[in-house]
């Protein structure tokens, strides 16, 4: 079932890639959105990808240490190719400084991930050293 929420989840991001502003339902409520919402809409959007991906990895037993930064790369070239497409797409155009909000929600992303991580394992060894004082 995680494969299929990551594929599912591609899918939107590359849908929302092609929808051609004031072309269709979809263009209409486009061309009502601000631009420099969706610009920023990108760091969010690949963030929970990346978030996606790791832990699609973790599931299959990759260390965080491995997983984070497979899953930060490929979520940066799924960004880059879905910038590339965008390109071809009559009314819109690719644009590098969206590739560097894709990269900076990655960022946020791993960081908050490894905050996480980091948190948890400080928690858990303060556990272990209070139960043992507990148990002395």
């Amino acid at each position: 079932m995680g494969l299929g929420i990551v594929l599912v989840y591609m899918g939107l991001l590359y849908f929302g890639a092609v929808i051609v502003p004031g072309i269709g339902l979809s263009g209409q409520l486009l061309a009502q959105v601000p631009g420099n919402f969706l610009d920023w809409a990108h760091a969010p959007g690949y963030g929970i990808l990346a978030v996606l991906l790791t832990r699609g990895l973790q599931r299959r037993a990759w260390p965080l240490a491995y997983a984070l930064p497979v899953a930060a790369a490929a979520a940066l070239v799924f960004g880059l190719w879905t910038e590339v497409f965008q390109g071809s797409v009559e009314g819109r155009e690719s644009n590098i400084d969206d590739l560097v909000v894709d990269a900076v929600g990655i960022g946020l992303a791993a960081i908050m991930m490894l905050a996480v991580t980091v948190r948890n394992r400080i928690t858990s060894f303060n556990c272990a050293q209070w139960n043992m004082k507990r148990q002395a």
